[in-house]
């Protein structure tokens, strides 16, 4: 069974890849008729940065917590989980909204994909260089998508766990955004 840390490393190092792999997509496609693909994949790029920047932070935060924890005298780590005697758990009242709101998949959707252009000649080659770009990066959010689940089961400070779970979110609006650009450009 992975643990909190594990589950972190595994999520920073998907994203680092993701990263690299868009990075090498928005190289190929150069030209200005790709200018709409170009920009979905800098937008989720920026995105996936952030990804990996707040796990480097979440594990930094984990160990130096635990270090604090070890000087204070807390009782005992097991999977991940720490009892400090005499703190207890406090529960936030979500009355000001839920921080990881996010705008329907479907809004973002018909908003991005307005202003692409309805037709646009693409030749064979390069339309199917697009295709197999989106399918490596569908493949790819959708891994980062099951990681993030993952972690948002185990973690339980709220301020994390809506992180974690605001994160998967985003992943799955990638995962929308891909598959119906993947629609616009299937054989």
């Amino acid at each position: 069974m992975e643990g909190i840390i594990e589950l972190v490393d595994k999520a920073r190092k998907i994203e680092k890849t993701t990263e690299k792999e868009y990075r090498k997509g928005m190289k190929k496609l150069k030209e200005p008729e790709y200018a709409d693909i170009k920009n979905l994949f800098l937008r989720i790029a920026i995105d996936t940065i952030l990804h990996k920047n707040v796990m480097d932070a979440l594990k930094k935060s984990y160990a130096e917590a635990l270090e604090l924890i070890e000087e204070f005298e807390g009782e005992e780590i097991v999977n991940s989980a720490v009892l400090i005697p005499g703190v207890p758990m406090i529960v936030m009242p979500m009355g000001f909204g839920k921080m990881d709101e996010k705008i329907p998949p479907i809004e973002i959707l018909e908003e991005y994909f307005k202003g692409f252009p309805e037709t646009v000649v693409i030749p064979e080659e390069k339309l199917k260089e697009i295709r197999e770009l989106l399918k490596k990066y569908l493949e790819l959010e959708e891994e980062m998508a099951r990681i993030y689940d993952k972690l948002g089961r185990k973690v339980s400070h709220p301020i994390v766990k809506q992180l974690i779970d605001s994160i998967s979110n985003n992943e799955k609006q990638h995962i929308a955004l891909l598959k119906k650009l993947f629609e616009k450009y299937k054989e």
